[in-house]
């Protein structure tokens, strides 16, 4: 199975990127299905047919789908939720309000993710395409398995035992709900579904993402961002998309442009060589239905395998040294001063800009003290002594 992930700043045509790319596999005998995490959907629109919360087929060996983000939440939160709202209701809140404060913020979106997870375990097709949200949401997504595990793992244990010995007591002087063992073990199995996606996605043997951007400094620099949060978090990126490129042939408002493109375009080559640059002109026509889907691979792909790992970057690694061993992370375009660390026992806190990563150390590294670190290259060593 492969998995290809397509990100990228909103407007920079992601969507047409992924669905081009989706029916290209498909072409090529690959069953692939294509499908958006995107609250604002148009992954439709781009293949020219009405998508449901289902998978359709679409064209021959392709089918398509745009995820229900509220199903995906009452399916997999919806015990939970109904057992914060009982909560709030008890304590006052209007109904109203009681609804948008039993989801935590970005949940909605979170659980869509779920379906990489399911379609992964069905194993009913070669390649899996995600036309995902744009950037900063995306990042934000990937980070909240990490960050709800953490909290779920120290804070469940201690919630479990002492319902444990408050639930019946409770119950006698107070109609106030109490958490049920369905409640804590429907929150549980989600935040373990969400870290199955968290694994599948970060496995570097069928997942990669795929930045798309166009030439303009804003959308460079929130490429280069990207490609930064994407290696903290353990995300592999294999190929960087340059799209709707101007033609020489334009003129008046258009010229200015098409210069202003040429300028930037020898910086998107020194800044993500060695990754392999696959580039797109800007369509005459808004890009839509399957023969110009076609058109578009045809010029991002050639004759060329889409489904084919682009490029086998560096990975997190451990290496044993004379003193200890050096914990490796690869972080680009990122300097040394950016970054901040904090060990607590068998964690490490690696911050970089509002981005944090908790990367929980092996038996190896977490009897040992953090002592050094630096960069070489775009790599950052921290150096564990004893």
């Amino acid at each position: 199975m492969r998995i290809l992930f397509y990100t990228g700043k909103g407007g920079v045509g992601k969507t047409s990127v992924a669905a081009a790319t989706a029916l290209r596999c498909a072409q090529r005998g690959y069953r692939t299905i294509v499908l958006s995490t995107d609250a604002a959907h148009s992954l439709g629109d781009s293949l020219g047919v009405e998508l449901r919360a289902e998978p359709i087929n679409v064209h021959p060996n392709l089918w398509a789908q745009e995820i229900n983000a509220l199903h995906e939440l009452e399916s997999n939160w919806g015990t939970v939720k109904q057992y914060l709202v009982d909560l709030m209701a008890w304590q006052g809140v209007e109904s109203i309000a009681q609804g948008e404060l039993s989801v935590v913020p970005g949940t909605e979106e979170l659980f869509s993710l779920l379906q990489i997870k399911r379609h992964h375990d069905e194993g009913l097709y070669d390649v899996i395409v995600v036309d995902a949200a744009p950037t900063g949401e995306t990042l934000r997504l990937l980070s909240l398995p990490d960050i709800l595990r953490w909290w779920i793992g120290r804070l469940f244990p201690l919630v479990r035992n002492l319902l444990k010995v408050v639930r019946p007591v409770a119950k006698r002087v107070t109609d106030m709900p109490i958490a049920e063992d369905d409640v804590l073990a429907s929150a549980q199995g989600a935040i373990d579904s969400l870290s199955e996606v968290r694994q599948i996605l970060t496995n570097q043997e069928i997942c990669t993402a795929r930045v798309v951007m166009n030439l303009e400094k804003m959308v460079i620099r929130e490429a280069q961002r990207s490609m930064t949060y994407l290696s903290l978090f353990g995300y592999a990126v294999d190929a960087v998309v340059v799209n709707r490129i101007l033609p020489p042939d334009v003129d008046g408002h258009f010229a200015a442009w098409r210069a202003m493109q040429q300028e930037y375009a020898p910086l998107v080559d020194e800044t993500f060589t060695p990754l392999p640059i696959l580039r797109a002109p800007h369509f005459r026509r808004e890009i839509v239905g399957a023969e110009q889907l076609s058109q578009l691979a045809d010029l991002l792909y050639g004759e060329s395998d889409p489904a084919a790992f682009m490029y086998r970057g560096p990975i997190q690694r451990v290496e044993k040294t004379d003193k200890g061993f050096d914990l490796l992370v690869p972080l680009p375009f990122i300097s040394e001063d950016q970054v901040h660390l904090a060990q607590s026992a068998d964690e490490l806190l690696i911050s970089v800009g509002w981005h944090r990563h908790r990367v929980i150390l092996p038996q190896t590294l977490s009897r040992l003290h953090a002592q050094d670190a630096f960069f070489e290259d775009s790599t950052l060593r921290i150096v564990f002594t004893r």
